[in-house]
């Protein structure tokens, strides 16, 4: 699991940096951090599995850092704000972005290692494989809202559209992480993660898309999902 740490005092990385290896090393996980004190050059790297940004930095603060994140990566990050100051989870969620958790300054280790338990259990959702031609194409499954049976094909619905992959809906869901995509009817498996409201009929996703829902075990399929996310 590879984080991204960007605070414009190089002093709060460090130390948040070293509590995320002790972390690491207690639990015999695998997570690499780099550190950052500038938004621009943070934003000249590839994707991390998981950023902690600072809300309040000079040359670019936390909430334009994070925009630009989901512009160049489709939405697809997760963001946990450095804050010492409590008005900032209201000002982020006044400002229309979307926070995957937040961190008072100076950090304290239990609730940062509270926070990694959660995303690191996130991240075995992360990315899976699709083949295109000859080659692999690694998906993001924070991208894909859900798949839809296509004829031959599946579509792959993400935040910027739709794309055709030569599988059948019954083989993407054996690649697809278990837990994190469920089968609401015949033609269409969800991301549980993007479910914004469901009745007995239907399942609204986040970005405004409804789909049938024909599942009857589908309520507790959903709870397991935000039990598992969130224990």
């Amino acid at each position: 699991m590879r984080i991204a740490l960007c605070d414009d005092e190089p002093q709060i990385t460090e130390e948040l940096s070293k509590l995320i290896s002790q972390y690491a090393f207690d639990r015999d996980y695998d997570l690499q951090c780099e550190c950052f004190t500038d938004g621009n050059k943070l934003l000249e790297q590839g994707k991390y599995d998981l950023y902690f940004l600072d809300f309040c930095m000079d040359a670019m603060n936390g909430i334009e850092l994070a925009k630009a994140l989901k512009e160049k990566f489709s939405h697809a990050v997760t963001i946990c704000y450095l804050t010492n100051y409590d008005a900032a989870a209201a000002e982020i969620i006044n400002q229309g972005i979307h926070a995957d958790g937040f961190l008072k300054k100076p950090v304290d280790r239990a609730q940062l290692e509270e926070k990694l338990d959660r995303f690191y259990r996130l991240s075995f959702f992360n990315r899976f494989e699709l083949r295109q031609g000859k080659r692999f194409k690694t998906i993001y499954s924070q991208d894909v809202l859900y798949v839809e049976a296509n004829d031959k094909q599946v579509l792959l619905h993400t935040w910027d559209g739709a794309e055709p992959y030569n599988y059948l809906l019954r083989e993407i869901e054996t690649i697809l992480p278990a837990g994190l995509f469920y089968r609401i009817q015949r033609s269409f498996l969800i991301n549980l993660q993007y479910v914004d409201s469901y009745d007995a009929k239907s399942v609204t996703l986040k970005n405004g898309e409804t789909l049938p829902l024909k599942a009857k075990d589908f309520q507790k399929a959903y709870h397991n999902f935000m039990f598992l996310l969130n224990r």
